[in-house]
């Protein structure tokens, strides 16, 4: 009895691991598949022309504009006052699109959607994905955004 028993649970066992590898093949397939939408990035600017660049704990830079994820359902200009709101705790205006550009933040390019926008408040407080923010000269800008800053 107790070897039908185990002869059972082995062949639900190797049943449950196929059903999960998949579902995991399929689910990866999917994400490939489907069409993501482009990240935000943008270039938030104070009076006195300085902008404000992050060091983040998921980049590979030194210093990355703030931006992030688009959600679903969320416009890319909405995802860039969230996302700015949200990692460095300021309110942007006059918010203007750039065009797009190929981040070189992580290991893998990634195309993301560049805004520039003016901040009047200036006290930055960093959440847990920023290590450090700084509002510096426009020519620490990363490489890949500079083509975009001629229409400022």
């Amino acid at each position: 009895m107790s070897r039908k028993g185990s002869i059972v649970g082995e062949m639900f066992s190797s049943f449950a691991r196929a059903v999960f590898r998949g579902t995991a093949c399929v689910m990866s397939l999917i994400f490939r598949i489907a069409p993501k939408k482009d990240r935000v990035r943008v270039i938030v600017y104070r009076d006195d022309g300085k902008i404000l660049l992050v060091r983040s704990r998921f980049s590979r830079q030194e210093w990355a504009l703030p931006g992030g994820g688009v959600k679903y359902n969320e416009s890319y200009e909405q995802a860039a006052v969230r996302e700015v709101l949200e990692e460095i705790g300021l309110k942007i205006h006059n918010l203007r699109y750039l065009g797009k550009a190929n981040s070189h933040e992580s290991y893998a390019k990634f195309s993301v959607r560049v805004f520039v926008a003016h901040a009047s408040d200036y006290d930055i407080k960093c959440n847990f994905e920023i290590m450090e923010a700084r509002w510096l000269n426009i020519d620490h800008l990363p490489k890949e955004y500079t083509l975009l800053t001629n229409a400022l």
